[in-house]
């Protein structure tokens, strides 16, 4: 401390102030705005990494002082010898701090020279435009991004505050976007999980075509032997790999250049198809490989099978059951077998089919029974009588014209004629099962 009084200090401000030692201003760049000997490359590439990650809710106090809140607390004579150097310092304002110098500087500074220097430091320009803010009642950087007068600030402020408001709205843009990519990319997992799950309903339903069909198979001696072979069932080594790939594992393993490679090629020699060695070794572990590989080696065998039969003269049942011991071990077992058990089948005897008796309503049409009403001739007049069945003598009709009419002269000798043929049910008709005592409903 100088120990001079303050006039002192004042008096040589006018020529003073705009001649502070370099080496001041050289300490004031070193102890209040950090300087070190890094490069200004390296400076830029640490500042990048150690930049604080500002929010909407960042206070601008925090943006301004870059974290650090102990500038407001600083007593105004460090902030004087840090800037400006030992002379400058007041011991009278040894007590003063910052944040109530800015609030009111020419309480503590009397000569405008001097007030003129000390206000033109960015250091001081930050302080007072917290100060400012603050009295505008902006606090956050969101206040911040919806006020009207930021031209009244600091241009230095204004221009730390602008940078952070950018950098938050580039970072909410790219958290917007990492959001988006992510739920198109959940969208598209659940249609290709959606697709999935109708290849899969459709396979089931294709198996269980197949499983019909091989149920309704007609085993005859007629039989071809294919059908008595794969009897029906869908197969799955025409499939194509790269439909298999995607349906089954994910699309691991797909490539452009297997569109048209179906199944029964790709398991002849499987790393013609894949190259990249670890992916077919991943692949060939899964349960999914595992199991139509199996498939598919199966209707491969069974296809050369049905070949060398074919070449054999054995094109169906009758065939298989005639050829010789040689023929027949030149397959391979599993097609043996469902031969043989074809051929079992087709030699049983024919099942005797059972007429089928119809219950409910038309039981009461195909029992139905006729009846008849004759004239029976007596001394005070003619009477009527019921027989059953349909009468002896029934009517005769001719055609007259466009129209038919009785004939009684047909009517066979000594035959009483009917009056009345009546075709009843003893269960009723169906029309009038829902006919109540009292009329219809």
């Amino acid at each position: 401390m100088s120990g001079r009084p303050e006039e002192g200090l004042y008096g040589n401000v006018e020529s003073q102030s705009s001649t502070v030692s370099q080496g001041g201003r050289r300490r004031t760049r070193s102890e209040f705005e950090g300087d070190t000997d890094y490069s200004s490359n390296t400076r830029i590439r640490l500042e990048g990494m150690y930049r604080p990650q500002w929010t909407m809710s960042s206070t601008v106090e925090d943006i301004l002082l870059e974290g650090s809140n102990n500038r407001t607390e600083m007593r105004l004579n460090d902030f004087l010898r840090s800037n400006l150097g030992e002379e400058w310092v007041v011991e009278r304002n040894g007590n003063v701090t910052m944040g109530n110098f800015v609030q009111n500087p020419e309480t503590f500074i009397k000569k405008k020279g001097l007030l003129r220097t000390i206000k033109a430091l960015p250091s001081y320009q930050v302080l007072e435009a917290i100060n400012k803010l603050h009295h505008e009642g902006v606090v956050s950087l969101g206040q911040w991004k919806v006020f009207k007068s930021k031209n009244t600030v600091t241009t230095l402020a204004k221009g730390k505050l602008n940078a952070a408001r950018t950098e938050v709205q580039k970072q909410e843009k790219a958290r917007r976007e990492e959001e988006k990519a992510r739920r198109e990319e959940e969208k598209a997992r659940r249609e290709e999980e959606k697709a999935r799950r109708e290849e899969e309903r459709a396979r089931r339903e294709e198996q269980e075509r197949a499983r019909r069909d091989q149920q309704q198979i007609n085993f005859n001696l007629s039989l071809s032997i294919e059908d008595a072979i794969f009897q029906g069932r869908a197969r799955v080594h025409k499939m194509k790999l790269n439909d298999f790939l995607m349906r089954e594992l994910g699309g691991r393993g797909v490539a452009d250049t297997n569109r048209s490679v179906l199944l029964e090629e790709f398991f002849k020699d499987p790393a013609m198809y894949i190259h990249d060695a670890e992916v077919l070794n991943e692949i060939k572990k899964t349960d999914a490989y595992l199991s139509i590989e199996g498939v598919v080696r199966e209707e491969m065998d069974k296809g050369e099978d049905v070949r060398k039969l074919k070449q054999a003269g054995v094109f169906n049942l009758q065939k298989w059951s005639e050829a010789t011991a040689q023929v027949k071990e030149s397959v391979h077992e599993i097609t043996k077998s469902f031969l043989d058990a074809a051929l079992q089948e087709a030699n049983k005897p024919t099942t005797t089919v059972v007429s089928i008796k119809m219950e409910g309503c038309y039981d009461s049409v195909y029992n139905a029974s006729w009846s008849h009403v004759v004239e029976v001739p007596g001394g005070e007049g003619t009477g009527m009588e019921a027989e059953e069945g349909k009468p002896k003598q029934q009517w005769t009709y001719k055609k007259v014209g466009r129209t038919l009419e009785r004939d009684d002269a047909a009517q066979q000798s000594g035959e009483v004629p009917p009056r009345l043929m009546v075709l009843a049910s003893d269960k009723g008709w169906p029309y009038s099962w829902n006919v109540p005592a009292w009329g219809w409903q």
